[in-house]
């Protein structure tokens, strides 16, 4: 198998700062697929990066500029300093170096004076080895006071960028809002009014691209809970501190990231997460150790049947022993239960919250821990902001340390996080939901007037998961909270989506995946029902589109959950997701929007898909790679290559439409950047379109071709959490499998063009290997 090397940009320090191709780099390099430049990039046209001695800096390539900065300014002593107008003086530079676990570094530092207060900006670059980014640092050397200046705004600005008043042929999206982003993503042409960048607790980061592949990300490097940007009336995007902290502490580092490459938006993206993670230290050990992540679960959050209604005449406790029982009685092997508003109470209407994290007597009669001892379900336990009223604090009679005020309050108290998780690891608790996040931290002062109370909640939260063995899954994340589970290893997955609700378009969650990915967290799209028409559930809806919703839950790699009425569950559907024990059959990255479905966002002009077009794949083994294609909601025809695809890196020649719609085989099809594939507009959102990819595998003579489909009758045929290995002789191909104990599939694969089926049952070991051998004579649809 062909393995192309990735293509990294390098920073050379001198005068300037620049940005060069580092395909000659072969230490230091980070886990991640190998990259290739995007479908019509400009070959290896280079980024560069300048800044001269007043901090004035241009990101270019090939000539052209794509960022020019703006003045820097600063909010101290209830005044606006401005470089812009003088009030801000430079009072000398500085070259700093030294050496990080990312390599040798270099810093131009610039010291102004505010007033009375010394601030020094620096840009950093990393040099052996290079990366494609320059890390801008606000130093609060002395601190700052009566700084705060409005709520949405900034009270500070570097890096500050200046939107070009002309078309210079860049668009821009960026994620803002609430679920992780989703809630206000926006698009539009990087020109003054092209678009609306919205600001303050909202705003996240903000990516510049071309239509040849390149693309700039702006994002928080540091402080990523205090940091916001704005868009001001000068057309200026200014990065700096939030604008309703009212001082800044002494020795404080604001820090801002800008990182270019050419591979595409994709995969400067994933380059981009491979380094911040890296930084940070964000591993996948808490991601692979999640429950809920990897099986098969049960929900009862907004959109679910049972959500705030259980059985008639019978509690949440009967209610979740019911379902139990009915998902033992059909075989479906829901392996956790969660648990939503609920079950705890909240405060009265003036401080509605959480009172205590705890199950009443009318949920749950016998207790929260005698329904798990007897269900034996570990349980993802919702919880949104703190009442004022909570018990829990020491303002209210209680024994922790919370920020009480008018509606809310907010713990800053290890010890509570600590006594709260053991106690609830009692009744069964495996991930801690935290939902409402942004309304915590949007409605309350001490978040938003202070750089560190908002940190200090998610951190020792995080701190606590890690000591009891939780795990935390975020819910109605601004971007701002999704940075910051960089720093809290424990922080697994995230709502990349709005609220389910049946027949709407939630399900659309490949951009958000795209920052989902880049940081380490399992996107989650939420609950789905499987069965069109739930009698009697209290949205009066339908779900016209079940399996559409079922296939982006298997294809997000985050949680897959049900939330059907007892008895009113299509089991065939649902385990098209996993095998018999609940293990979800996952491709090995989620599926994301391609590059080209963000160009159409932006310029409409046809060079992308009308509707949603993702791709991921399966990595088995050694270096096999099996690609997927899902297409919905199209309204045009769309012609999809390869490269368009971001399989350029294993370069699939063959692709296979998934059986259906009167189809009894696979269709085989070639593929290739001559030979695209055609995404009609028969391919929409209730009869989706997906296409798996395959390497041609020639054992013996060049005539003897196998090409493999793998399990029919599931969404992921080829996952790698099936197919361990595939090993490829000189007279034959050899899959093995992993399964449990008598379980049977069947495994589908094409031999030179005929259709074989073979039916394998695993032992007592779990494991299985099959010899894909020719199909019987005249015969093309068999089973052996």
């Amino acid at each position: 198998m062909h393995r192309s090397m990735r293509s990294f940009l390098f920073f050379a320090f001198s005068a300037s700062f620049s940005l060069v191709n580092a395909a000659q780099l072969d230490s230091h390099r980070l886990n991640s697929r190998p990259s290739k430049p995007a479908t019509g990039q400009r070959d290896a046209d280079p980024f560069s990066f300048d800044i001269d001695g007043h901090a004035k800096f241009t990101f270019s390539q090939g000539g052209s500029a794509w960022l020019q900065s703006a003045p820097a300014f600063l909010y101290t002593e209830g005044k606006r300093f401005s470089a812009e107008d003088g009030s801000l003086k430079l009072d000398h530079q500085a070259t700093e170096s030294g050496a990080d676990k990312m390599g040798t570094w270099t810093s131009q530092c610039f010291v102004y004076m505010a007033g009375s207060r010394s601030w020094k900006l620096c840009a950093k670059t990393w040099s052996s080895p290079a990366w494609p980014l320059v890390v801008f640092q606000q130093h609060y050397m002395n601190g700052t006071d009566g700084s705060a200046h409005d709520t949405d705004s900034v009270i500070s600005g570097f890096p500050s960028f200046q939107i070009p008043t002309s078309d210079i042929g860049l668009g821009y999206f960026s994620y803002q809002g609430g679920q992780f982003g989703y809630k206000n993503l926006t698009y539009g042409k990087w020109i003054q009014g092209g678009g609306t960048l919205s600001g303050g607790a909202v705003g996240g980061p903000v990516t510049v691209f071309d239509q040849k592949g390149g693309a700039c990300i702006m994002a928080p490097f540091s402080e990523f809970m205090s940091t916001s940007r704005e868009l001001d009336s000068k057309g200026r995007v200014n990065w700096g501190v939030m604008g309703g902290v009212v001082s800044v502490p002494q020795g404080f580092i604001q820090q801002t990231a800008v990182y270019c490459g050419n591979a595409g938006i994709n995969q400067v993206f994933s380059d981009w997460g491979t380094f911040m993670r890296t930084y940070y230290d964000k591993t996948d050990v808490y991601r692979k150790a999640d429950l809920s992540i990897h099986y098969l679960g049960y929900y009862t959050d907004a959109g679910a049947y049972y959500y705030v209604k259980p059985e008639p005449n019978k509690t949440y406790e009967q209610t979740i022993l019911d379902l139990k029982a009915f998902a033992d009685l059909l075989g479906i092997p829901f392996r956790y239960i969660q648990y939503d508003a609920w079950f705890y109470p909240k405060g009265p209407p003036d401080s509605r919250g959480t009172m205590t994290w705890s199950a009443t007597s009318d949920i749950a009669p016998d207790g929260l821990q005698y329904v798990y001892n007897i269900t034996k379900w570990p349980v993802v336990a919702h919880n949104m902001w703190w009442s004022s009223k909570t018990p829990y604090a020491k303002a209210n009679g209680g024994k922790y340390n919370f920020i009480v005020e008018k509606q809310k309050a907010i713990p800053q108290d290890l010890t509570f996080w600590m006594d709260l998780f053991n106690q609830a690891r009692l009744w069964g608790v495996s991930v801690y939901e935290q939902d409402f996040l942004d309304v915590e931290f949007g409605t309350m002062n001490a978040t938003q007037s202070t750089v560190d109370v908002a940190k200090t909640w998610l951190m020792q939260m995080g701190q606590a998961a890690r000591a009891t063995g939780l795990t935390i899954q975020y819910c109605m994340s601004n971007p701002r909270h999704a940075m910051q589970s960089l720093e809290i290893p424990a922080v697994t997955h995230a709502r990349v989506s709005v609220d389910y609700r049946p027949g709407l378009d939630q399900w659309q969650i490949g951009v958000t995946s795209i920052l989902a990915h880049a940081l380490g967290l399992a996107p989650w799209k939420d609950n789905f029902w499987t069965v069109t028409e739930q009698p009697g559930n209290t949205y009066n809806m339908s779900e016209p589109d079940p399996e559409l919703k079922a296939v982006v839950s298997t294809l997000s790699t985050g949680p897959v959950g049900s939330s059907d009425m007892l008895q009113h569950t299509n089991v065939s559907l649902l385990m098209q997701c996993c095998r018999v024990d609940g293990l979800i059959l996952k491709p090995s990255k989620p599926a994301t929007a391609i590059d080209k479905q963000l160009w159409q966002s932006v310029w409409n002009n046809g060079l992308g898909p009308s509707g949603q077009v993702w791709t991921t794949y399966s990595h088995v083994g050694h270096d096999w790679y099996f690609g997927i294609i899902l297409a919905a909601g199209l309204t045009d025809d769309f012609k999809l290559s390869p490269s368009d695809a971001g399989f350029q890196f294993f370069n699939p020649t063959k692709v296979l439409r998934r059986p259906g719609q009167g189809v009894p085989d696979p269709l085989l099809a070639d593929f290739g950047d001559n030979s695209p594939l055609t995404l009609t507009s028969r391919c929409t959102v209730h009869d989706f379109c997906m296409y798996y990819t395959s390497p041609v595998f020639t054992v013996g003579t060049e005539e003897t071709q196998i090409i493999i489909y793998g399990e029919e009758s599931k969404f992921v045929p080829m996952s790698r959490d099936r197919v361990s290995n595939i090993e490829v002789t000189g007279d034959g191909v050899y899959v093995t499998f992993q399964g449990t104990r008598m379980e049977t599939i069947i495994f589908t694969y094409l031999f030179n063009g005929a259709t074989v089926r073979r039916f394998l049952m695993f032992d007592n070991s779990g494991m299985a290997t099959l010899s894909l051998e020719a199909p019987p004579p005249m015969s093309v649809r068999t089973f052996v």
